[in-house]
């Protein structure tokens, strides 16, 4: 008994270690979950615990699914070397939700997930800080401070944006469990902080979303908290998030890319493109080919080569040259699986909207900013966006045993 205690208590341990290693050392995280799925083998109890609650969370079965469906295309695909490197990215939907199912999550483990994670994002901030830092005071232009110059020591700038999102849900969150002024003041100073990195990040949906998903979780909040404490605050963090992003637009200013795109959306002949122009452009020669993949895709590994031929025919050299994605998770979920790949992504997403009183809230906010980023960015296409779907799906998407009227 005392045996199978300790080996609850590492594997607690490790999984929140995982939470705080996650976004500047991933590796680290990925060792931690290794060594979880390796005692949840080993002992019998533990693998029983695993079994019987995976197979009770079917809504868990969806990741391992799609994953199946990944292995499925290979069956139709010519380019097995660019597939081996797919099913390499997303195999954490295979192995997370199952490895997670070793544990009976409560409020008091999800609470500190929920706490380290936020420490591991401002450990984050703080290392990329000192190193943009370092380099401006060796003569680099003040330009360290912005968008992948300032995150590209540890991930794209997309990636760490929607990390800075889901920390600023799970302080929010606390704010809104506390009872205590100074905790609730504290975690608006946390709040502000990464609203300001957000904005130095200059991640266009980042910021929208952002914005966009702290009114959504006040709207999911409003009948289940008396009172409104923490609102003076949290009018404090909108005020400085609002002022910060007025002056540095005038640093860096990727706005702008936005605007000239809708003003030049109808001029022909155009030859140069950004970030702006070019996603629009991608959406077009990807919906264009889209009819011909639409019940199967185009397998798992031969999208890239069915994207770069058709960029090649319209004479697109600047998504031909960069070997450019569809920038959108939904298209390419669709163009390679075909639509029970698209059916399967959204299901992932859209279940427990549907069921919204059976599934933590924190998930139904996880999963709506994750699906904003996914209107811009094919985020199951890099293993940060990958593992962070199926880790936030792995642990939130249980049914939790609540001891707090505002966890569930």
């Amino acid at each position: 008994m005392k045996s199978i205690t300790m080996l609850a208590n590492l594997k607690n341990n490790l999984l929140v270690l995982s939470c705080l290693l996650f976004s500047f050392f991933l590796s680290g995280a990925i060792a931690c979950w290794i060594v979880i799925g390796l005692i949840s083998l080993i002992n019998t109890e533990q693998r029983n615990l695993m079994i019987r609650n995976f197979k009770n969370e079917k809504y868990l079965w969806i990741l391992p699914l799609f994953y199946l469906l990944h292995v499925a295309g290979l069956l139709w695909t010519n380019n097995y070397a660019q597939a081996g490197l797919d099913l390499q990215i997303k195999l954490t939907f295979l192995l997370l939700p199952v490895i997670i199912s070793s544990y009976q999550l409560d409020d008091r483990l999800i609470n500190k997930v929920r706490r380290y994670f936020i420490g591991g994002i401002l450990i984050s901030c703080a290392l990329l800080l000192f190193i943009a830092t370092r380099r401006f005071l060796h003569g680099e232009p003040f330009t360290v401070y912005f968008y992948s110059e300032l995150s590209s020591a540890i991930m794209h700038p997309t990636y760490f944006s929607l990390y800075l999102n889901a920390a600023l849900l799970f302080v929010f969150h606390e704010m809104l469990l506390s009872t205590h002024r100074r905790t609730i003041w504290m975690g608006a100073a946390i709040m502000i902080i990464l609203f300001v990195f957000i904005v130095l990040l200059s991640a266009r949906t980042a910021e929208a979303t952002a914005f966009i998903s702290l009114f959504v979780m006040i709207l999911l909040y409003w009948r289940k908290k008396a009172g409104f404490r923490f609102i003076y605050p949290f009018l404090v963090v909108i005020s400085v998030a609002l002022i910060t992003q007025t002056v540095l637009l005038k640093y860096s200013n990727r706005f702008a890319q936005v605007e000239n795109a809708i003003q030049k959306e109808h001029t022909s002949g155009e030859t140069s493109y950004n970030s702006t122009t070019g996603r629009m452009e991608i959406w077009k020669e990807t919906i264009s080919i889209v009819p011909q993949y639409w019940l199967i895709g185009t397998g798992t590994g031969d999208v890239k080569d069915v994207l770069n031929t058709t960029y090649h025919e319209h004479h697109f050299a600047y998504g031909y040259e960069k070997s450019l994605n569809t920038h959108n998770q939904y298209l390419q979920s669709f163009l390679t699986l075909g639509i029970i790949g698209l059916l399967l992504f959204v299901l992932a997403i859209k279940v427990p909207w549907l069921m919204r009183n059976s599934y933590h809230p924190l998930l139904l906010m996880l999963l709506f900013i994750f699906a904003l980023n996914c209107l811009t960015e094919s985020m199951l296409e890099a293993q940060r966006g990958a593992i962070f779907f199926a880790l936030m799906i792995s642990i939130f998407g249980r049914k939790i045993h609540s001891t707090s009227k505002l966890s569930h």
